[in-house]
């Protein structure tokens, strides 16, 4: 069962309806709406090229498409960018599309590579059947155009993005209150509890979010999720979590699980399930009594 004496509470009710109380509405953060970083990387990454196609601003069309046959005959390394140009991402360079005209598909090869004949009248089509040769032709800050549509395509990363954002808001709780003797280490590759609960050699070791050391002795590993809404995952994670606490305590280490979210609120049971199995569950309100109990014992676990 949790340890709600250590992190001050009088009864286990009580420090269940904190939990409870005190969950976060959302673990959005300012870093939730875009990864400006990425989104400038990949602009600063077509520079050479977004030069070259300026070349096609103000053409008539005849002639756009003219200088662009030329363009990509003597600099192949435009083509990465025109899918780009267009929020479309590559598998590896190659785009298959239906052609309704040909009633057939038509793949397309947008690795930097040299170009037959063939191929650059097929770019220059896709070009043109897409509507690109007339944004070439009509825009003229083609760097700031790619940093937009940059930005729109990243904000279909937000859902991904929000899973990370629980992680670094403990990150950075942790090693702002830790003593400089712990450790804090995300991802460790040294230690796994799961290693001790029937996976072969074979298998590849799942990693904790996070593993505390002190000097160079593993003394806590903790796992970090939030949820927004409810479903099988957290049910799943709350059995597995049950196991992991009991590995942890036959290697003499600590079990945390800092876990957040309004999804906790409709899924209860669940919940309390995992609470009286697990010694240390804590949403991010709480993880500061957590920490504070560890201090005032300095980590003698």
């Amino acid at each position: 069962m949790v340890k709600y004496l250590e992190l001050r509470y009088k009864t286990f009710e009580e420090y269940f309806e904190n939990f409870i109380d005190t969950l976060l509405s959302t673990n959005k953060t300012y870093e939730y709406f875009v990864d400006w970083e990425k989104v400038k990387n990949v602009v600063l990454k077509y520079e050479k090229e977004l030069a070259l196609l300026k070349q096609l601003y103000e053409l008539k069309p005849k002639k756009a498409k003219e200088r662009l046959k030329l363009l990509l005959q003597e600099h192949p390394t435009i083509l990465p960018l025109i899918p780009a140009l267009i929020a479309e991402r590559t598998d590896k360079g190659l785009l298959s599309i239906y052609d309704p005209d040909k009633m057939q598909f038509v793949e397309f090869n947008f690795k930097s590579h040299f170009l037959t004949e063939s191929e650059i009248n097929q770019i220059v089509e896709f070009c043109e059947k897409t509507g690109l040769l007339d944004v070439l032709i009509s825009v003229q800050n083609l760097r700031d155009y790619l940093f937009g549509v940059e930005v729109g395509i990243d904000t279909n990363a937000r859902k991904g993005r929000s899973g990370t954002l629980f992680e670094k808001m403990v990150k950075r709780f942790l090693e702002k209150n830790l003593p400089e003797y712990v450790r804090v280490i995300p991802q460790d590759r040294r230690f796994s509890l799961y290693e001790t609960i029937g996976r072969t050699k074979k298998e590849k070791a799942k990693r904790h979010d996070f593993v505390l050391y002190k000097e160079e002795t593993p003394i806590m590993a903790i796992e970090v999720n939030f949820y927004n809404v409810t479903g099988s995952k957290p049910i799943e994670i709350v059995g597995s979590y049950i196991t992991l606490n009991k590995a942890a305590k036959e290697k003499g280490i600590a079990f945390v699980w800092v876990t957040d979210g309004p999804a906790w609120k409709k899924m209860r049971e669940p919940l309390m399930r995992g609470m009286k199995e697990i010694e240390w569950v804590v949403n991010y309100f709480q993880l500061q009594k957590l920490i504070q109990y560890f201090n005032s014992i300095n980590w003698e676990i």
